[in-house]
C-alpha cells in the first residue's frame, strides 16, 4: 500500500487504547514508514466528504486594483 501523503511504503500496524484497563480495545490500521501518516478505519471515515483547502487563495491582480481605486474615490 502507498501512502496518500507521501506515496512512501505503508506497513500495517496495531492500535490499542491503553485507556480502557480491562478490556483493551485494539484496531488494525497502516503506518507510513517515511512520514509516519497512519490511517485507520475511524480516520477514513471522518475523511470522506472532506474537502481540502484551495491553495492559491489570492485575489486576482485585477479585482485588487480596481476596489483600491473605488476606495480613494470615496474618501475625496
Amino acid at each position: 500500500m502507498t501512502c496518500p501523503r507521501c506515496q512512501g511504503l505503508m506497513g500495517p500496524i496495531r492500535l490499542e487504547d491503553p485507556g480502557k484497563m480491562t478490556n483493551c480495545q485494539s484496531l488494525s490500521g497502516w503506518r507510513c514508514l517515511l512520514c509516519g501518516e497512519v490511517i485507520e478505519p475511524g480516520i477514513t471515515a471522518n475523511r470522506i466528504g472532506h474537502h481540502e483547502p484551495a491553495r492559491d487563495r489570492t485575489r486576482p491582480r485585477y479585482l485588487a486594483g480596481a476596489s483600491a481605486s473605488k476606495r480613494k474615490r470615496s474618501k475625496r
